[in-house]
Parts: structure tokens; sequence; C-alpha cells
């Protein structure tokens, strides 16, 4: 039986052929962006799902009134670990404070490899007892017990060993405070890991340099900048054990934070809903969003709807063909149910149909996907999308045929046989309503895509405050670097290309993580105003063109070695003052049972010192700046001379590290770049979305308009003109594609303002959006559904008429 419901669907598939290669081409793409868009989602959702011990592992994090802070002071954690049993190891992770990169060195005989690599953390000789990560080479239980040891990972390993064996070869790590000889004690396999700890290197936190330094951090509230990870005991409840954790660390804390006038908790984060679910400051590595799963996912559903409507849409118009096979075959003994499960064997064999093509896409395709997504994701990750794919497209063509084989099998043998066709009323009003679905899902992604393309071209063109273009940035990693400071900015004023030069600890696009809880003169340090600052060199103003409201800018001219700091608005309001009367007063913060005063030195406007995401919020600039970048301000159309210039100029000075640079808009654009991968995704699926839609409408206007040759070439022959021809074959589309617009108006309203929800600064869903949408969605509509209209009406009456 199933052989001869093969043979029949085969056949009525062969038989019309370009019905069938419309539903087999959208079903194809359709299936494709399932299996890109699976594949993504399937990546995102193993990250930190392969660390043994997962489930018991948390990482704590810092809750203030209006931050969660995904850092803690030093002491947390070797404390908890020793006063609570339930805890069986802890760690802490820690990244050199605003240094993104360190210079890696390996001398091998006479020659010398060195470059500056990212994402190295100083790490607890515990860490691995806490996050095992795959390991290569070396021990796992003593890779980072072994003082000023370094564990790479694989790639990083290749890159500087090549085929030598690693293990026990010294690298040398170049930083500000001093090049410091490391030992290799392990190499880890970065992709198994598959962690939002996305770590090139680990640095033994029992070390030369920054250990020591370490040692003596013991303030409960301060220096919250340790990335605190716990493997509890098997059974322990975490909820329950956070309360006991957070009394504890309040007890402990207490007199801290009364010095520095500031209330904290700690909250427990699990360590397999960081990557997904954390969204908290000052993040470790690559964080996920899993809203974005989610919108990836309905868009990748929405487009296999939009398919399995075409194919609707396709055999309910076809109908009228195959009434009669259908009667004949009911009056030959067929019952309901065989012509049912024909259908939906003719259904399911275009999906699988589909599946095949759909998966030579997407090995094609896949590279460049990984690409659009900035990740590099291979089809056999894993076997688990693949069948979820085969299922989808067995799910698909069963919704695909279902209502085909309910609304073909249900006519009256007699009544067909004898021209009475019956049902037609409601398939015809079935498919209006599919044409509805299908572009209401359209417009409302059109809709998106002028959103997104609008917010997107918002951030990049919005006044920021201050001057981002043709602004060079030079990382100072080392000693001889911010020692050659002065000499090489003398050097580089010296050409006509540059303007102005100077030195920050960070600049705006950059994560600052120098803040201080400030009170004014008469105030008790709990009535403190939380300010966020750097530390900025002369020219510091001038060079990246802040707006100077009041006072003075640090310069040359500036003698006085006192503590100084100019503030924005933001700041001066919250400090209770005005801009003009703010200049000269004095502000105080408590440092270790120490009142530090510091001295309003200027006002500047308003800044953008974080993206657009984030609010504006209290900042200021202080003078006695010790290393961090140089920045130097160029003339346009300067670049490339520019860029030779400040190389000479590097290498004149003797820094033995290699020259690297960047330039500040381009580092302030970095913000955006997992805003910019989601909008690419997004449009991209959005066509072609609407590109399966058209397909559809094509092949139904085609359809419909040959049922009707015979009407046309009868009008024709009465004097018909060619324009009310195409009125006719259009009108129907064009009032059921308004009707979808005008539905698709609060959907697209509700996904718009849910997407630009993200940032704090945002564009203004005005009125002509959802016109510009309805005209484009209308017109899309129209352009597809004019080919096949005026083809109909330039037909020769005589040829359409023939056949009577």
């Amino acid at each position: 039986m199933w052989i001869n419901f093969l043979k029949i669907s085969l056949r009525n598939l062969l038989k019309y052929k370009s019905l069938t290669l419309i539903n087999v081409s959208g079903m194809a793409v359709a299936l494709a962006a399932c299996m890109l868009i699976g594949l993504y989602i399937y990546d995102e959702l193993q990250v930190d799902q392969r660390i043994q011990d997962g489930d018991r592992i948390v990482r704590i994090a810092t809750k203030m009134p209006d931050i969660t802070w995904v850092g803690t002071p030093a002491p947390v954690s070797m404390a908890i670990k020793q006063d609570f049993e339930e805890v069986e190891a802890s760690a802490r992770l820690m990244k050199f404070p605003e240094l993104d990169q360190m210079l890696l060195r390996y001398e091998s005989g006479t020659e010398v490899r060195q470059f500056y690599e990212s994402k190295g953390y100083y790490a607890d000789s515990t860490f691995f007892d806490v996050v095992s990560f795959p390991m290569l080479n070396g021990d796992t239980d003593r890779a980072l017990r072994t003082p000023s040891g370094i564990v790479l990972s694989d790639k990083l390993a290749n890159r500087i060993f090549g085929s030598e064996e690693p293990l026990g070869k010294v690298v040398t790590v170049g930083m500000p405070l001093g090049d410091f000889d490391y030992t290799v004690t392990g190499v880890f396999d970065a992709q198994a890991a598959n962690s939002h700890i996305d770590a090139n290197f680990f640095l033994s936190m029992e070390n030369q340099d920054f250990g020591k330094i370490i040692q003596n951090w013991t303030n409960w509230a301060s220096n919250n900048i340790f990335y605190t990870y716990v493997k509890l005991m098997d059974g322990v409840v975490h909820e329950l054990f956070e309360q006991k954790v957070n009394q504890y660390f309040i007890e402990k804390a207490a007199e801290d934070m009364k010095a520095m006038g500031v209330q904290k908790e700690v909250v427990f984060q699990p360590f397999q809903d960081i990557y997904l679910k954390s969204h908290g400051d000052y993040e470790l590595g690559r964080i996920g969003n899993l809203s974005n799963l989610y919108i990836f996912g309905t868009i990748a559903l929405f487009i296999l709807l939009i398919a399995c409507i075409n194919f609707m849409n396709l055999t309910t118009a076809r109908s009228e063909r195959r009434a009669r096979e259908v009667g004949i075959r009911k009056l030959l003994g067929a019952n309901r149910p065989a012509l049912m499960r024909q259908f939906l064997v003719e259904s399911v064999m275009v999906a699988l149909v589909g599946f095949i093509v759909a998966a030579a896409l997407v090995s094609f395709v896949l590279p460049y996907f990984g690409e659009l997504i900035g990740r590099n994701i291979t089809g056999h990750i894993s076997w688990v999308p693949w069948v979820g794919a085969l299922m989808l497209c067995f799910a698909a063509g069963m919704l695909a045929g279902i209502y085909p084989a309910f609304f073909l099998s249900n006519f009256k043998p007699i009544s067909v046989l004898k021209g009475r066709f019956v049902g037609r009323i409601s398939g015809v009003s079935l498919r209006e309503v599919l044409v509805v679905v299908q572009f209401c899902i359209s417009a409302c992604l059109i809709l998106m895509v002028f959103v997104i393309k609008s917010q997107m071209n918002f951030v990049q063109t919005r006044d920021l405050g201050f001057d981002k273009d043709q602004q060079i940035v030079v990382p100072l990693r080392s000693e001889k670097a911010i020692e050659s400071f002065d000499a090489m900015k003398n050097s580089l004023m010296q050409g006509s290309q540059f303007k102005s030069v100077t030195m920050a600890s960070t600049y705006p696009g950059v994560e600052s993580l120098e803040d201080m809880l400030y009170y004014t003169d008469g105030k008790s340090s709990e009535e403190v105003v939380h300010i966020r600052h750097s530390y900025v060199g002369n020219d510091f103003i001038e060079t990246l063109g802040f707006e100077l409201l009041a006072g003075n800018t640090f310069t040359e001219a500036l003698t006085t070695d006192r503590p100084l700091i100019i503030l924005n608005e933001s700041a001066v309001r919250a400090l209770g003052f005005e801009v003009d009367d703010a200049v000269g007063k004095n502000i105080h913060y408590d440092w270790r049972g120490e009142k530090i005063t510091l001295e309003i030195y200027g006002v500047v406007g308003d800044f953008h010192f974080e993206s657009l995401h984030k609010e504006i919020e209290p900042y200021g600039f202080r003078n006695g700046v010790g290393g961090g970048y140089l920045i130097a301000k160029f003339s346009p159309g300067a670049t490339n001379e520019v860029l030779a210039t400040a190389e000479n100029v590097w290498k004149a000075a003797e820094i033995s590290e290699p020259f690297t640079y960047s330039f500040l808009d381009q580092d302030f654009q970095r913000n955006y770049e997992r805003e910019e991968r989601t909008a690419k995704i997004i449009i991209s699926f959005a066509f072609l979305a609407l590109f399966i839609a058209c397909l559809g409408l094509y092949g139904l206007t085609a359809f419909m308009t040959e049922l009707k040759t015979k009407e046309i070439g009868i009008r024709k022959t009465l004097g018909a003109s060619d324009w009310s021809i195409v009125s006719l074959l259009s009108k129907d589309i064009g009032k059921t594609v308004l009707l979808a617009i005008a539905i698709s108006v609060p959907i697209g309203f509700y996904l718009s303002k849910s997407w630009l929800a993200n940032f704090a600064f945002q564009i203004e869903v005005a009125w002509w959006y959802y016109l510009l949408t309805g005209l484009a969605a209308l017109g899309i509509a129209m352009l597809t559904v004019s080919f096949q209209s005026v083809k109909a009406a330039m037909m020769n009456p005589v040829e359409s008429l023939k056949s009577e």
C-alpha cells in the first residue's frame, strides 16, 4: 500500500512540475534557514555544559543597590572555603586591570617570537579543582600550583612553539610592571572546554609580579575585580546556601563597607547559566543573549511556517484539478483515511526532498554563516541538530499536508463527477487567511529591518560629546613604553599630521574599572555619589574634544601636585552643585580609614564614555596618569602618513615590543558587535522569509491565472482593457496584503520596542516607519503578482478560447 502511495505521489509531483519546484524550493530554503539557526542555537546552548560537575559550580557576584558587579573582593574565595563545609573547592580568576593584552615572548636559540595576546587571566592554584578544563599536556592538579606557571590553550601553544614540546619552556610575559618569566606547565583544549571563560592562557596567581600585590589586598569592600568560582558539595541547595553566604559576607565586610560608606551583598550565579543569563557589569569573557536565541528560533519557525503555508495554498489551489481524481478513487472504493494518507505522503515527500536540498545548501553556506555570526560552527558538531532538523522536516511535511488532506479527501464523488465542485469557497477563504499570515509575518520582519538599520545608524552618527574620529590609540604596555611617552609626544608633534597628543589610563569605549564614592563638604560619608573616573595626562580634554563648560583643563602649565578632578555635568549635579559654581569646590572619598580630598578643576559637558546601551553616568578625569594609552589627534586624510610616522617614532624610542595601534572610533564601535551580528542575522533571514512568501505568492498567482485563462479570454473578446485584466487578478491579493499590514502594526510595534529596549538611547519609531513598511510589503506583493497578471493580460484571447 505504501509503495503504491509513493508511486502515485511521485506521479502527481512530476505532473505539476512548476508547483513542485516552488514547493521544494521554498521548503528547502526554509529548512536550510532552520538548520543554520538550529546549529547556532545548539552551539550557544552548549557553552559551559561540558565542564565536569558544572551543575555544582557557582560564581559569586557582588550586588549593590544600582548594579550587579560580577567580581568580588580578594578575601572572599579563601574565607568561604575555610569556613563552610558545604564548599568542596574555591578559586579566583583575575584579569590585569585595564590591560586588554600582554606581550608574550619566547626565545629559541637566536630566534625570538613575540606578539601581543589577549584573554590572559591570573588564576588561583585551585582553579582547575573547581573548573576542570580538559588538558592535552600537563597535570591538571599541578599545573597552576607551580609558582610562576603558565597554562596555554592548544592554539596559543602551537602559535608560540610550533611542533616543539611546550612543557617546561619559559615564556616571558611583558606588562606595565615589567617583564616576568613563566614556565609552561600545561596545555588545555579550548574548543573542548567551550566555556564563557574563553581564556587563551592562565597565569599562576603565585608569581613575582602582580601576585605579591594581591597578597596585601585584604579589604572586604574594595578591589572587586576577582571572579570567584565555588564548587559545592553534592546535595547542597544553592538557594539556601546563598542566603547563608550572603549573611556571612555582610558580617565580615561590615566594618570595611562602613568605612567606605557602601552597602553590598553577594549573590550566586549558577555556572551553567552564566553565558546566557548573566547581566552584570565587568563580565569576564564572551557572553551570549538568551533573548536573541528566542528571537532567532521564532524567526526560523516563521520562515518554516511561511513555506508550509505555500504548500497548503498551492495544494488547495489545484484542488479543482484533483477533484475528479478524488471522485473516481472514492467510487472505486478508496476511503477517506486512505486518501488522507496519500496526500500526507505527497507533502512529506516534498519536505524530504527539500531536506536533502537544504542539507546541501547548509554545507555550502555554513562558512559564510560563520563569518556572519562571528563564530566558526561546523555541521558535524553533533548529531542532535541534524536529527532535530529531520524531525522538523517530517513535522513540516505533516503540517503542510494536514489541511489539504482533509480538504481534498472531503469531496463528494457524485457532485464532483457531475461538475458541481463544492468546497471551493472554504478553500479560497483559507488561502486568504494563510496569505494574511504570511504577509503579516513579512511586514513585521520588514519593520524590524527598518528599525534595526535606523538604530545602528543612530548609534554610529550620534554626537557622543567628544571627537572620536581621527584618533589613533597606541597601548603603552611596558615600563619602557611609558617612560618614553614624553619623547614620543615631542617627536609626533613635530610632524604636521598631528594636532595633539595625550596619555590616559583608559579612554571612551573601553571598560573603566576605576570608581569611588564621593561626598561634598558638610555631608557625611553615607551621602555619597558613585562616580567613575580615569587618570589622564595633559591636553586630554583638548585632544578628545570634550566641551569645557567651566574651569580649566590639565595642560603643561599646570605645576601643582595636589589631586584635581574634572567632572562632567551629571557628576556635578549629582553632587548638588551648579555648573557655574562647582569649580574650586572640594569633594572627598574615604579610603581605608583615610579621607581623601580632591578639588574640582573643571566641568565638561556630558558625554558617552560607554556605549549607548547605558545612561550617561557621573564621570571624572583625575590628573596624575602613570601609563595606559597614548592617544593622538591627527589630520583627516593622512592616515597612512600618521601610521608610518607613529611606527618610526616607536622604533626610534627603542621599545622592544611590537608597535600596535587602533582607532578610537573603531574601538568604540566594538561595543555594538553583538547587536550588529544580531542585526545581520535578522535582516538576512527577513529577506529569506520575504523571498519564500513571494515565491508562494508567485506560484499561487500563476495557478489562479491559469484557472482564469478562459475567463480572461472572454473578457478581452468583449472589450476589456489590459489594465482591467491586471486589476482583476491583483485586487484580491492587494486587499489581503493590506489586511496583513494592518494586523502587523501592533505586533511590529511590540517587537521593535522589545529590541530597542537594549539601548538607553534609541530612535523614536515614528508613524512613517509603519507607512514605509506597508508600502514596501504591498509593493513587493504587487510586483510579484504583476508579472503573471501582465502576462495573462497580454495573451491572445483566441489562443485561450481554442479548446472551447
